[in-house]
């Protein structure tokens, strides 16, 4: 018995390192035009991809009118029902140039694994003059303690006003301004990771998950190749979480090209991008 009582504080210790070394599952994904056309069959595809993980990034969620809003708390819902609790914010519709151009963003999170802290999930307005629309961030607190910050981002497509590597130097530079101890640049960049725009972040003390993998589908697919531009990406860089993995959410079954002109209608035309940290 004496045995027993000895023994047991010790496995509650490892079973509490257990539980608060846990590592994080981020997914970030544009969820081209989410809003009221995804049905309820649509929305179970898409959580189905995303239950695996603890925080989830979404872009071009439809500003235009409340459909995008209500399609990401029917997605958070159908995420409730299979077996773990998940909670979500929406921001306000970007200050675009124009109407048509103004998205909302989304995060989503298991409230076991993180929860949103420093006043909650935010709309960067300082650059909102300098980019077409402005990302969306959010601090995200673990159990132990530890933040990290999330910017969720999407690129302009090829304005005039608004070029895609002036958008990412703006960015890049605010992030050189902040004091941010951990953070993730998260989101459709609409350029590949080799371009002069990334030179700046990446050497100084960047990183991207993605070096070249393309992420968005060919609207044709001949021969099993569905694959289009490599545009999509997460740049990090960390001081109290280490990265462990990144690779591209492909939902398209390999090889099977009779699945990708339905799947990029009814999940994406975009696939997603994972990151694994602890």
């Amino acid at each position: 018995m004496k045995l027993q009582y000895l023994f047991l504080p010790f496995f509650a210790i490892i079973a509490s390192t257990q539980l608060f070394s846990q590592s994080i599952n981020i997914i970030s994904w544009n969820l081209k035009d989410f809003g009221q056309s995804r049905d309820a069959k649509e929305i179970e595809l898409i959580a189905e991809q995303l239950r695996d993980a603890d925080i989830v990034a979404i872009q071009e969620v439809v500003a235009k009118h409340p459909g995008g809003a209500k399609a990401v708390a029917r997605l958070a819902n159908e995420l409730n029902t299979m077996g773990e609790k998940w909670d979500y914010s929406i921001s306000d519709p970007t200050n675009s140039s124009s109407p048509y151009l103004r998205e909302r963003y989304a995060f989503l999170w298991k409230v076991k694994k993180v929860n949103i802290t420093n006043g909650g999930a935010k709309l960067i307005s300082e650059l909102a003059g300098q980019v077409e629309r402005e990302p969306y961030r959010a601090d995200f607190k673990n159990k132990t303690g530890d933040v990290i910050s999330i910017v969720n981002y999407h690129a302009c497509t090829h304005k005039k006003n608004f070029p895609e590597r002036a958008e990412i130097s703006a960015i890049s530079n605010w992030l050189f301004e902040q004091n941010i101890e951990n953070v993730v640049w998260a989101g459709d960049m609409n350029l590949k990771i080799t371009d002069q725009a990334f030179t700046n972040i990446l050497s100084s003390g960047y990183t991207a998950v993605l070096n070249g993998e393309k992420t968005s589908l060919k609207t044709s697919c001949t021969g099993g190749n569905y694959l289009s531009r490599a545009e999509d990406n997460v740049l990090f860089k960390f001081e109290t979480f280490d990265f462990i993995s990144g690779s591209v959410l492909d939902f398209i079954q390999e090889g099977d090209c009779g699945e990708v002109e339905w799947k990029r209608v009814s999940y994406s035309d975009h696939l997603g991008v994972k990151v694994i940290l602890e």
